[in-house]
This record gives C-alpha cells, sequence and structure tokens, in this order.
C-alpha cells in the first residue's frame, strides 16, 4: 500500500515536472522564437543594415559634391565682388579726374593778390599762374579750383584785357587756388628758393598759403561736348 501511494506520488511529480518543462520550452520560443524565424529576421537586418550603408555612401558623396559645388560658387562670387570693386574704385577716380564732382580732402588754399606798392597785370602774367598750377600738379594734388572755377584738363587760363577767363569765366585779383593734396609736398613744390612763389613775389604778386586737414573743392559746372573722340571697342583691338 505504501509503494502504491510512493508510485502515485512519484508519477505525479513527473507530471508535473513535464509540464513545466513544457511551458518552460513554449515560454522560451515565445521570446526567442525558433531558430528559422531567428534566422529570418538576422538576414533582414543585415540586408537593411547594408542598403543604408550603401545609402549613407551616396549621401556623403552628394554632400562633397555639393561642397565642392558651394566652393565654386563662393570663390567666384569674391571674384566678381573683387572685380566690380576695381571698377567702383577706378569709376572713383574717374569721378574726381573729370571733376563733375564735388570733391574734399587735406590741402591747401592759396590766395593771390597784388602788393599794394605796385600794380600787377593780371592778364599780362597770366603765364605765372598757369606756371603754379603746372607746380601743383607736379606736387600730385588731386582737384584744383581757382575762385571756385574747377581746373580739369579741358580747363583754358585766357587773358582778357586786364583779367583771365578760366572756363568762360572772367577772374580779377585775389585769386584763391584750392588744392587737394599732400600738405608738405605742395609746400616743398612751392616754396623752394627761386621757386614760383619767389617769382611772383618779385614781379608785385602777394601769396598768402594756408594748409588745412579739410577743403572742399566744387564740381565743373560746364558741359564737355566730344566732337571727334569717341571710345573704342575692346573687340576692334584684337
Amino acid at each position: 500500500m505504501k509503494k502504491a501511494v510512493q508510485k502515485a506520488i512519484l508519477f505525479i511529480i513527473s507530471i508535473a515536472l513535464g509540464i513545466f518543462i513544457i511551458m518552460q520550452y513554449q515560454t522560451t520560443q515565445n521570446i526567442l522564437g525558433d531558430n528559422t524565424t531567428q534566422d529570418e529576421k538576422t538576414r533582414n537586418l543585415n540586408k537593411e543594415l547594408a542598403e543604408l550603408s550603401v545609402e549613407k555612401s551616396k549621401l556623403r558623396e552628394e554632400i562633397d559634391r555639393l561642397r565642392e559645388e558651394v566652393k565654386i560658387s563662393e570663390e567666384k562670387s569674391i571674384a566678381k565682388e573683387n572685380q566690380i570693386n576695381e571698377v567702383k574704385g577706378e569709376l572713383s577716380k574717374q569721378k574726381i579726374l573729370s571733376g563733375y564732382y564735388d570733391v574734399k580732402g587735406p590741402g591747401a588754399v592759396i590766395t593771390i593778390d597784388s602788393d599794394t606798392n605796385s600794380y600787377v597785370n593780371l592778364a599780362y602774367s597770366h603765364q605765372y599762374i598757369l606756371a603754379l598750377i603746372s607746380y601743383l600738379n607736379n606736387a600730385g594734388v588731386e582737384a584744383i579750383s581757382i575762385n571756385g572755377q574747377r581746373y580739369t584738363n579741358y580747363t583754358e587760363i585766357v587773358p582778357v584785357l586786364d583779367h583771365i577767363n578760366v572756363n568762360g569765366v572772367a577772374l580779377v585779383l585775389p585769386l584763391e587756388i584750392k588744392a587737394i593734396g599732400n600738405s608738405r609736398t605742395i609746400e616743398a613744390s612751392l616754396n623752394f628758393v627761386g621757386g614760383i612763389v619767389t617769382q611772383m613775389n618779385e614781379i608785385g604778386f602777394t601769396i598768402n598759403t594756408e594748409y588745412l586737414s579739410e577743403i572742399v573743392v566744387n564740381r565743373y559746372d560746364g558741359e564737355k561736348e566730344f566732337k571727334y573722340a569717341v571710345p573704342v571697342d575692346s573687340s576692334e583691338l584684337e
């Protein structure tokens, strides 16, 4: 009787143990899946990873290409900007040289009059005014005016009776000549021993020069009409 009970208990334990093992196996399969399913997932993941790697490589190449295009574009933009700045600088120079624009800067104001004890005929002595302007040009001045008349490459200083005409405007003493440039160079150019100032003083002119940090030279009010000279197309020179 006792053996029968032991066998029954052992049988029940065996059944319980079998059920536990079966349940554990099913749980493991539910969590991990069978080998076939796991292998399929691994293959899919590897395939997806490979595709992503290829896509990443393509994107990196595209980024490198775009960076190179941006670099080239920036270089072209900088070159174009430099070219524009050069043209602007040249245009600014031409505006100053043409005399059609008001300009300002450091320089000298030269006042020319006659000595009270002498009589100076401005028309007869106009060559001294021309010489003084020439000295100023040699000193590298960038703008000149005579009694408000802008001196340009086309300005004529013509003696008429007892006065001079500058840009067709009659001028008499005193003359005020404004010159924008380096003050030291202007002074050295005009006041050396035996120079133009000395020569003008000897014939009865008085010269007073004031050096200022800023003077204004007005633009040329007239118009220059070109009848003969025309621009040359660069293609014609080839």
